[in-house]
């Protein structure tokens, strides 16, 4: 939202709330485009086996395959290629025990340079992706879903979950709430000014929201609702919500320990040194005058904004302490629609500043964009990220669940991520943490022209590459095209995924897109996808 007016010599960090409606009782959001309908499964992840997939083409005499075998795989050849028939014309072979990563990348690719052959491919082990039981999860967070819009949550939770992490939400504080409070530590409260945090006090160790409304003596005009916004109850509950409790939503690393730190209070707005304050003791910095924090986090999620040509000197320092203490800080870069440079903390060195994708995984108008370090998904007005909340008009009412859009709402996302990245790779640097997430994100499907950095974050990419892995493998149709045209394509630079429903299925490389679909097959696409790349392939 624009930063309403700040009391004299204050100034204001406004929630990143644009063009979302502020009221606590915001309706429940509906997807729209191509996030109409569940989550598409998942494929399974790389492993070593025993059997290969092959497809001849139509036409090929069983000799003719024997002898291709034969040649080309000769510990395959034995049984012949209709031994084990599957689906899709295609065989299934064994032999006689494991093939490591390497022999099964060798004989695929002698096979797939055969003329005869349509495509070769590791018959893995397909293993779980995990769906939690939150109610909401299918239905309302196609933020998370593994789909080129959302973030592929399963697949990374099959991997990591935030266990042993600790993340800090420095908003405007937090409430009660069943999905969150098993996952809640002791905070603090840095709101200074008595009448700004409405608790009658200044710093203190209650980091309780007490309501953001606008108040007409310190912010006359202000463009807010009447409403709370129960803000950093939203954003805490995308980093970190408890999963598969059977009620309500999940978090992206629903494992880990939620750190509330509360710097905004009245109007949405808090003074830049209670939130340098907030950022340094919750990195476990000492703050004068505060008890040490028993719980330093793993990743400060900061979701505020305000713009500003330079970052200021109090702020700088909190992020500089912070990372020196090996503690990643990611903040929202804004909503005003201008280039983050211009938008404080997103500005500040060290911080992991993120932009906002939408239901199509393009960049909405309201985002921050150009100097970002990447971006997540952030919703917009028709197509929300659903989470927690509370029902209170001003004065906390009872929990529930609501739907906001901005990149306060992205922000969250990545702060999980890295939790999940931590959980898998302790000893990780925030260098290195941020230069996990920025090789492994992708491109957004939907556009971003103004610029998201290095694209869209994808958890389950940095968290295989965090153990070491290798996070983008080509295998199926669109392995079989890659092998043909390796040379024009070169190599991948995002893991394949699948619009909702199964297809068409996209996967990026140096040179552009393979898209395969179920009725046209795999088929090479320079440069950038079209906006509306769930039709490709559609028919006409």
């Amino acid at each position: 939202m624009t930063p309403s007016r700040a009391v004299p010599a204050a100034l204001a960090l406004a929630a990143g709330l644009a063009l979302a409606p502020l009221s606590a009782a915001a309706a429940t959001p509906a997807a729209a485009g191509p996030a109409a309908s569940g989550p598409a499964p998942a494929p399974a992840p790389a492993a070593e086996t025993d059997r290969l997939l092959v497809k001849f083409r139509a036409g090929t005499a069983p000799g003719t395959a024997e002898d291709v075998l034969a040649a080309r795989a000769p510990e395959l050849a034995a049984g012949g290629p209709g031994t084990a028939p599957t689906v899709d014309g295609a065989a299934v072979l064994t032999a006689p025990g494991e093939l490591d990563e390497d022999r099964l990348a060798a004989l695929t690719t002698a096979l797939q340079q055969d003329p005869e052959v349509e495509y070769a491919a590791p018959d893995v082990r397909a293993s779980t992706a995990f769906v939690p039981n939150d109610p909401s999860y299918a239905g309302l967070q196609w933020s998370l879903w593994d789909d080129p819009a959302g973030v592929g949550m399963p697949l990374a939770w099959d991997r990591a979950t935030g266990a042993g992490q600790t993340i800090a939400i420095v908003d405007t504080g937090i409430t009660a709430h069943p999905d969150l409070d098993a996952n809640v530590l002791p905070g603090y409260d840095f709101v200074s000014l008595p009448e700004n945090g409405r608790d009658g006090d200044g710093w203190d160790a209650d980091p309780t929201d007490m309501g953001d409304y606008p108040d007409a003596a310190l912010c006359p005009g202000s463009p807010m609702a009447p409403a709370s916004s129960w803000h950093g109850t939203h954003t805490a509950g995308i980093a970190a919500a408890d999963g598969n409790n059977g009620i309500g939503v999940t978090g992206v690393a629903p494992d880990a320990r939620i750190l509330p730190v509360r710097a905004v209070g009245a109007c949405s707005q808090g003074y830049i040194s209670d939130v340098a304050a907030g950022i340094a003791w919750a990195a476990g910095a000492p703050v004068p005058g505060v008890p040490a924090n028993a719980n330093p986090a793993d990743v400060v999620s900061v979701s505020l904004a305000v713009p500003g040509a330079q970052c200021p000197a109090v702020l700088q320092s909190a992020i500089s302490e912070a990372t020196s203490r090996g503690v990643t800080v990611v903040v929202a870069a804004g909503n005003q629609g201008i280039d983050a440079a211009g938008s404080v903390p997103a500005n500040c060195a060290g911080a992991v500043s993120v932009a906002a994708t939408d239901v199509s995984g393009a960049m909405p108008a309201y985002s921050n964009f150009g100097a970002v370090t990447l971006a997540a998904p952030g919703g917009d007005p028709w197509a929300q990220v659903h989470s927690t909340g509370n029902a209170g008009a001003q004065q906390q009412g009872a929990p529930t669940y609501i739907g906001r859009n901005g990149t306060s709402m992205a922000a969250p996302v990545v702060a999980g991520t890295v939790a999940l990245v931590r959980e898998a790779a302790p000893g990780l640097s925030p260098q290195a943490v941020r230069e996990l997430l920025t090789s492994t994100a992708r491109t957004a499907p939907g556009g971003c022209a103004l610029g998201c950095g290095a694209g869209i974050v994808d958890p389950v990419s940095a968290v295989i590459a965090a153990q070491g892995g290798q996070p983008f493998t080509v295998a199926g149709g669109i392995g079989g095209l890659h092998q043909r045209i390796a040379a024009t394509a070169g190599a991948p630079v995002s893991r394949e995924l699948c619009a909702l429903g199964g297809t068409p299925c996209f996967q990026e490389f140096e040179a552009g897109w393979i898209v395969w679909n179920a009725g046209t097959g795999a088929r090479w696409l320079p440069g950038l996808l079209p906006a509306q790349w769930w039709a490709l392939g559609a028919p006409a």
